[in-house]
């Protein structure tokens, strides 16, 4: 029932397009012969073919919302799967970097300065990542703030 949700809603509303019909028929036009299920072949069909439609264009919506849908799905999957295999990469290069740092500190390779500076691009680094594979809301908006210092 979850996936016809509007096909559902629409044969409602052609059922009480049948029934309000069937009354206009009966008070306003002063017509027994055309109540619920109406004799005259003409009228059967108007109101036939106007449901068909009504019902028709509920299942339409419903598989164009399940295309979409799916297409929302298939975009967050490639999102996600992307930042898991950046982080993996700039998580292998920051490691990198860290033994680097680690191993130039015995040494004059690096003023202090520049190990402080290095030091704080790495922790900033590995914030910015972990920001960046906490975003639920895929839009350009969100995923720019998340890597906003």
């Amino acid at each position: 029932m979850k996936g016809y949700k509007y096909t559902f809603i629409i044969s409602i509303v052609a059922a009480l397009y049948w029934v309000a019909e069937a009354l206009l028929h009966e008070f306003i036009f002063k017509d027994p012969d055309s109540a619920f299920f109406p004799t005259n072949i003409n009228e059967l069909w108007m109101r036939s073919a106007i449901v068909v439609l009504m019902i028709l264009f509920g299942v339409y919506i419903d598989i164009q919302t399940r295309k979409l849908l799916a297409k929302e799905e298939e975009k967050r999957e490639v999102f996600f799967a992307t930042v898991s295999s950046t982080q993996h990469i700039l998580n292998n290069l920051l490691n990198q970097l860290q033994i680097a740092l680690v191993n130039a500190n015995g040494t004059s390779a690096l003023d202090d300065e520049t190990r402080k500076l290095l030091k704080q691009a790495l922790v900033e680094s590995k914030e910015q990542v972990m920001r960046l594979s906490s975003v639920t809301e895929l839009d350009r908006a969100s995923i720019r703030k998340s890597i906003e210092t």
